[in-house]
């Protein structure tokens, strides 16, 4: 994952998720919400439901989702690794520690560094003629140049395919751990309470949104911002200076129209995929701006030698802290920007890690200036207690990372400390008529009876809540068949 400066934006070699065969490449189906319209409730959907989406939305998907994860993270590693090797075969190998190799290695080393040149010149032309300073570009040059940068991400990203029985053969780990020790880590919190305060403080002066050419897709405006992250220099290497964000808004933006900004999950990288995010154009027609950022360490985030998600995994529990922190400004920072760019408006969102940084953002924002903090809150799939995700979720296990910690150090003591940083509080952090939740009830990445427990303590209303008999990746590709949490927040936003 690539740390950038503004003046040389990141290449995509950070590439798709390590599941991009597993996530969902969207959550919500274009034509869902008709132009003009504003759905209520649980209405009927309007555009057929394909069988591929009822399928994907069937519980048994999450045992694949974790099957695929297993042998993905493993290879991904190797695949971020080769594209920092550049075709070394000495630099890759030295960098596994792995001694005997196949003859056809120097041949698949050679291609990653191949497609990953490719794909940062793709993107490299895509963000030259996005944010060029000159005449506009056309509409239709732009949507050509995304489609390329798309395009050359993907075959990259796809690449990592070719690692898959060489990292099980070498038995590498799915994340090269560095976890720290528990005492040293956690002292600059026990010392200084004040310190967990500053750690979320939203700095004085918000750095300038820069803001893209248009173009129109399927009926709705299309632009990108960047900005600097207004993380503090301990923090950026989680995620890169350079905060990348899609828009998608009505053609003809209403007065004081909502807005939604809406983070991904743990390696979801929607952005490197040629289909992209344009699931989301429906909220658009419905009269809603919505944005996407690239969270820390993912899409165009993304440190060199590292795939997407990893920096959030490979100091765990610091590297996760260091993310919420560092994506709590960046909300912020957009929050303010929508504010200033007409909504009255504005809800902040996700699913899983997104809905997780959500959260966490809400818990530590009572102290913020008003125009950085949300109206509404869309969490879907969540639960209470983040700190315990090390070891309590399926997808760390998967990951290894509670073996990793507990090797480290890390004891409940540890943990119940790191709580007052992660966790939700005991009340609603806003109104609580305007958070909606959507929880799995067979979830155990992001354990369905935390998300109960967040439901009960911050006195949701019960239509605000949408259970289902769902894991916790259906779930997320269930949106594509029944909305209906996105229909609630849009009622929410207009209401």
């Amino acid at each position: 994952m690539s740390a950038t400066d503004d003046a040389a934006p990141a290449g995509p070699h950070t590439a798709v998720s390590a599941a991009a065969d597993v996530q969902p490449a969207g959550t919500m189906p274009a034509g869902v919400l008709p132009a003009g319209t504003v759905p209520s409730g649980r209405s009927a959907i309007s555009a057929p439901i394909p069988l591929s989406n009822r399928l994907l939305a069937k519980p048994f998907i999450d045992r694949l989702c974790l099957w695929g994860f297993r042998w993905l993270l493993p290879a991904s590693h190797a695949w971020a690794v080769a594209a920092e090797a550049n075709g070394n075969v000495d630099a890759f190998t030295d960098a596994l520690q792995v001694r005997q190799i196949s003859a056809k290695l120097p041949a698949a080393l050679r291609q990653t560094a191949a497609l990953k040149q490719a794909a940062d010149l793709a993107c490299t032309h895509w963000s030259d003629a996005a944010f060029s300073s000159g005449d506009a570009v056309s509409a239709e040059a732009l949507s050509d140049l995304e489609l390329n940068r798309r395009r050359a991400a993907q075959a990259f990203s796809a690449q990592r395919r070719a690692y898959l029985w060489f990292a099980h053969k070498h038995r590498l780990p799915a994340v090269p751990y560095q976890i720290p020790q528990p005492d040293a880590a956690l002292a600059p919190f026990l010392r200084d309470p004040s310190a967990i305060r500053r750690l979320f403080t939203v700095p004085q002066t918000l750095p300038p949104v820069e803001i893209s050419h248009r173009g129109v897709v399927r009926g709705v405006a299309e632009y990108w911002l960047r900005f600097r992250s207004p993380a503090a220099p301990d923090v950026l290497g989680a995620g890169g200076n350079t905060v990348w964000v899609h828009v998608y808004e009505p053609l003809q933006a209403p007065a004081a129209m909502p807005s939604l900004i809406w983070a991904h999950g743990l390696s979801m990288e929607l952005e490197m995929m040629e289909a992209g995010p344009l699931d989301f154009i429906s909220l658009a027609r419905a009269g809603i701006r919505v944005l996407m950022p690239d969270g820390p360490g993912h899409n165009r985030r993304v440190q060199p030698g590292f795939y997407g998600g990893e920096s959030f995994l490979r100091s765990a529990p610091i590297s996760g802290l260091h993310h919420f922190s560092q994506a709590a400004g960046e909300f912020a920072t957009l929050i303010d920007w929508c504010r200033t760019s007409g909504s009255a408006q504005v809800a902040l969102g996700g699913i899983s890690l997104g809905a997780l940084s959500t959260q966490v953002t809400a818990c530590h924002m009572k102290d913020w200036p008003a125009n950085c903090r949300p109206d509404s809150l869309l969490l879907l799939t969540t639960t209470d207690r983040v700190s315990e995700l090390v070891t309590d979720s399926a997808l760390g296990k998967v990951a290894d990372v509670d073996r990793a910690a507990r090797a480290a150090g890390w004891r409940e003591a540890h943990v119940k400390a790191l709580a007052a940083i992660t966790d939700a509080g005991p009340q609603s952090p806003i109104d609580p008529a305007r958070i909606v939740l959507l929880l799995g009830r067979r979830d155990n990445v992001t354990p369905y009876a935390g998300g109960l427990r967040l439901a009960r303590h911050w006195q949701l209303p019960a239509e605000n809540i949408f259970t289902r008999d769902q894991g916790h990746f259906s779930a997320a590709f269930g949106l594509a068949v029944d909305p209906a949490p996105y229909r609630r927040i849009i009622e929410i936003l207009k209401g």
